[in-house]
């Protein structure tokens, strides 16, 4: 089983909750020996009401025990309606995680965003310190999701995702030179990106791979663009190179924004880095619409919703595009040879012919020249959608789980996930 403690095994290769609602991987960190993987979860009901942090380790990122709840609300007017996103740095040998915290009135409504920090000495138990600074003049009470790093000059950096009070998305970044009292720096990336900002920007990471410096973000709001294949999902995830200004903690942009994965669900991912220096990221394979979410079959069945993505290794190419692939440990692939047969399992597609898997009655995966669809019938609509990417598809490799697909071609450079039943 991939969850070695638990009773029953809902998936092969992806994480899952045991019941209630799972969403974004959160505080993705390598301490003391352990692989921490953290993430939102509502245990009570599969809906978004509440959240406390759910909690995965792992000594090889192979085989993973669930272990007992990290962080849940407790602090009045703080965290008390939910834990919600952030991340994870070891500082001076103590595991610190950061989150924001929300509060709702008594009508059920999130009122109000704390940015909140807790620290470590074992990565299971957590002491929760408060609130780390007021919450910023000229922003709507969408605030949250924090990411901390340290600088080449040593001080160190917190980003935020936020909404302006014209309901305009920005990232918002503080510097610390002790990393306990933070000065707000303002805008990171101050007037670039406009077209990309849509009403809030969620899930901001600043990371290095290969020697590039990366921001990767989650933009809500977004105009579909089908004729480009862009845009096409609720909210969509992506991703810009360029320098970061430490100084006047600036992100100074050098590439087109991209987006992560071409398939269906995937969102607000978070990284980590390896003790080899891979950078290996998680994602949430589950946004979606309201009454899609509600009509997911497995809620009907187990009561239970939503997976992380398997973990992916990255890395830039020349071209200055990322490049995504699953980590060694998990893989164990065969060739497919018989289209019509394609169960649970991980397979290669080393073909230049065109070729067609029909996963159900309601989803296939198809091949045309240059160019592959993933075409499925929504659950809760009947609705026919698909989702496209063209390239080199010559080698492709295809993950298929009990109710989530993976395919990556141009050896990782072009990635799709979906959810299927």
């Amino acid at each position: 089983m991939l969850v070695t403690n638990d009773q029953v095994s809902f998936e092969k290769f992806h994480l899952y909750p045991t019941k209630g609602l799972l969403n974004d991987p959160n505080g993705l960190v390598f301490f003391k020996g352990k692989y921490h993987v953290f993430y939102q979860w509502n245990p009570h009901a599969c809906n978004h009401t509440y959240k406390e942090w759910g909690h995965f380790i792992s000594d090889d990122l192979k085989n993973w025990q669930r272990v007992e709840t990290a962080l849940k609300p407790s602090l009045e007017n703080l965290d008390s309606a939910g834990i919600y996103s952030g991340a994870a740095f070891v500082h001076d040998k103590r595991l610190y995680v950061f989150y924001t915290g929300n509060v709702r009135d008594t009508s059920g409504h999130s009122v109000k965003s704390s940015q909140m920090w807790a620290v470590s000495d074992d990565g299971i138990h957590f002491e929760k310190l408060g609130e780390l600074f007021p919450h910023p003049n000229g922003f709507t009470k969408d605030v949250r999701d924090p990411m901390v790093w340290q600088g080449k000059n040593g001080h160190y950096f917190l980003i935020l995702g936020a909404q302006h009070n014209d309901q305009v998305g920005d990232i918002i970044v503080y510097e610390s030179n002790d990393f306990k009292k933070w000065v707000y720096r303002g805008s990171l990336i101050e007037k670039q990106l406009l077209d990309v900002r849509g009403y809030m920007l969620e899930c901001p990471s600043f990371i290095e791979v290969d020697g590039k410096q990366i921001l990767m973000f989650s933009p809500q709001g977004l105009t579909p663009d089908p004729v480009n294949k862009r845009y096409e999902n609720i909210h969509n995830t992506g991703y810009v190179i360029g320098h970061f200004d430490e100084k006047n903690a600036r992100f100074n942009v050098t590439t087109d924004f991209k987006e992560v994965d071409h398939g269906f669900e995937f969102y607000a991912p978070q990284t980590m880095v390896a003790p080899n220096g891979r950078r290996i990221m998680w994602g949430w394979a589950g946004m979606m619409t309201p009454e899609r979410e509600a009509a997911t079959p497995t809620i009907q069945t187990k009561q239970w919703v939503h997976v992380l993505s398997l973990p992916r290794e990255l890395h830039v190419n020349d071209k200055q595009q990322l490049v995504q692939k699953p980590i060694a440990e998990i893989m164990d692939t065969t060739v497919l040879t018989a289209f019509d047969q394609v169960g649970v399992g991980q397979y290669r597609i080393p073909t230049t012919d065109d070729w067609l898997i029909k996963f159900s009655h309601h989803a296939t995966l198809k091949r045309h020249n240059r160019t592959l669809t993933f075409e499925r019938q929504q659950w809760e609509s009947g609705q026919v959608e698909t989702r496209q990417l063209s390239g080199d598809l010559n080698n492709l490799l295809l993950i298929v789980d009990v109710d989530v697909i993976e395919v990556y071609t141009d050896d990782g450079l072009s990635v799709m996930t979906a959810r299927w039943f």
